[in-house]
């Protein structure tokens, strides 16, 4: 009961002018009687007593026409839902000018390479030492590329995934076992 009662105090003492209050409580001329129920399960008979009356006096400040009808739900309006079109690819002079920014790297990558190390004459021995792991592990990179590729011009997501799937494994197997050559020479004292 006490929970109950503090709660409708708190809705019309928190409720700054009439407007506030819900209009089907404003138009009411008799008072409102509040009650005290408490059911349960089963056969029993529930609690239902009478807690107070509460009248509302209407402020002749407002107009109870103004007031808006309380929100009943009914049949709404058919939503006609607009799909926006597909995403497309930019331009292509603009992939265009990225993929040469790309490209263009690559002799300074080389160059690199070959500034800090990088032993040529050991891709003999490596292709002799473990050939079909190099080769596919080099071949399922350029693979996933162009996987990449034909996503970002023709294909969709669910066309990439099964091809991802299978060239992931193949670089991940095989770059394994690549990786396992080339520490075998370094451990030789090859470099």
């Amino acid at each position: 009961m006490y929970v109950f009662l503090s709660s409708l105090i708190t809705c019309f003492s928190h409720a700054q002018t009439q407007k506030d209050i819900p209009r089907s409580l404003l138009v009411s001329k008799a008072p409102l009687a509040a009650y005290l129920t408490i059911a349960s399960f089963g056969s029993s008979t529930p609690f239902r007593s009478k807690a107070f009356d509460l009248s509302i006096t209407p402020d002749p400040t407002i107009s109870q026409a103004d007031a808006e009808p309380p929100l009943r739900y009914g049949q709404k309006p058919e939503i006609n839902h607009q799909f926006r079109a597909d995403p497309r690819s930019p331009p292509a002079i603009i992939t265009l000018f990225f993929t040469a920014l790309v490209l263009a790297t690559l002799p300074a990558l080389f160059g690199t390479w070959l500034f800090l190390g990088a032993n040529v004459s050991h891709i003999s021995q490596a292709l002799g030492a473990a050939p079909l792991a190099h080769v596919l592990f080099i071949g399922s990179i350029f693979a996933m590329e162009g996987a990449f590729f034909l996503y970002y011009t023709h294909w969709n997501l669910f066309q990439l995934l099964p091809v991802a799937t299978v060239l992931g494994a193949i670089t991940f197997v095989t770059g394994g076992r690549a990786l396992t050559e080339v520490q075998e020479r370094r451990l030789a004292g090859q470099r």
